[in-house]
């Protein structure tokens, strides 16, 4: 039920109460974040370099277009780009690595650390910023970095709304550190696609579906980091509410075994890719079978796109439709996360 809304049969009527930091229209406008990222005068110039790895420092949502990367790109990455979500940076194993520092709010702790640890004359280093620590430490050591325009969006804007511009950019890092060959033609065409695609109603209906449940989003393996962790990790921000995530074939050799006893209301999100093997998507259709019933709903929804990297995108924001109507439903704003800002002070205090 719509917390003091229940008057309102249409939910988008409840965003303008509950949506103060018009997070619909950031949702709306992930393809003018990849468009402007795509033709940035202030992209800054990488020296030459050939680098055998790249590694990116990061933490939320300035790190999860990484995973993002590593699937649209798998068939032009030489190997998988690196995460480090720590305070002490891996040890590298080439010669030559590409460190790039990404912290949306540029005060991330975990990222400034290994940073002000590196010597002043690291070099294959970058930052990817909208400014804080991160953007004085790359100014005082001269180090290029990108800074991501805030400015263009509204007031509250948060990182893991960002991944149309943190994706664009890190891919124009890497294509000019030549660690990649990047087909920048389909981040064109990404741009309008996303332009064009509509999943208000849909991201609607499937919230309405989860009223009450826990939801657990399942992908094909290849989207389990990229597509269903990101759609949980939505939900949880967004809407405030618990889920989960986990990927076919692999839960069926486990997790299934623990919901078959279930006495808590879930639902499996279904995530469909329809250029998965056909084994993965008869999978679930034979764990719907078997686990239907009163604790356990299932949703199925098929990517759209004609490609790979319109797929993800697609199902990326279905899952913030879904997560920002999740929200309207409990009748609280989508967009601040409070509990985080209190962390922090509380760490920052200890």
């Amino acid at each position: 039920m719509i917390a003091d809304t229940n008057d309102l049969s249409d939910l988008r009527q409840a965003a303008s109460r509950w949506d103060r930091s018009n997070m619909a229209r950031v949702i709306e406008g992930t393809g003018a974040q990849v468009a402007f990222a795509l033709s940035d005068p202030d992209f800054p110039e990488l020296p030459p370099r050939e680098v055998g790895e790249v590694v990116v420092v990061g933490m939320g949502g300035s790190a999860l277009p990484v995973d993002i990367l590593n699937d649209v790109l798998e068939d032009r990455l030489p190997r998988p780009i690196g995460v480090c979500r720590h305070y002490h940076l891996p040890r590298p194993t080439t010669d030559r690595r590409l460190l790039i520092f990404s912290s949306f709010s540029g005060n991330t702790e975990e990222v400034v650390e290994p940073l002000r640890a590196l010597p002043g004359s690291a070099r294959d280093v970058a930052i990817v910023t909208a400014g804080g620590e991160l953007s004085r430490i790359g100014e005082e050591r001269s180090i290029p970095t990108v800074t991501i325009p805030a400015h263009r969006e509204p007031d509250g804007f948060q990182p893991r709304s960002a991944s149309g511009y943190i994706v664009t950019y890190l891919a124009r890092l890497i294509d000019a550190a030549g660690f990649s060959d990047v087909d920048f033609e389909q981040f064109v065409r990404l741009a309008d696609f996303l332009g064009s695609l509509e999943l208000r109603d849909e991201g609607e209906r499937i919230a309405r579906a989860l009223e009450g449940r826990v939801p657990i989003f399942y992908t094909d393996e290849i989207h389990l980091l990229s597509v269903a962790r990101i759609a949980k990790i939505k939900y949880n921000e967004n809407a405030k509410r618990p889920a989960f995530f986990n990927a076919l074939p692999e839960a069926n050799h486990n997790e299934m075994i623990g919901l078959s006893g279930a006495q808590e209301d879930f639902s499996i999100v279904y995530l469909r890719d329809p250029g998965s093997h056909p084994r993965v998507h008869r999978r679930y259709e034979v764990l719907d079978s078997v686990l239907a019933g009163p604790h356990m709903t299932f949703v199925d929804w098929e990517m759209s796109g004609s490609n790979r990297l319109e797929r993800v995108f697609a199902a990326l924001t279905l899952a913030d439709w879904i997560s920002y109507y999740g929200a309207l439903l409990r009748g609280v704003d989508p967009t601040p996360v409070e509990l985080v800002e209190r962390f922090k002070g509380l760490l920052t205090e200890a």
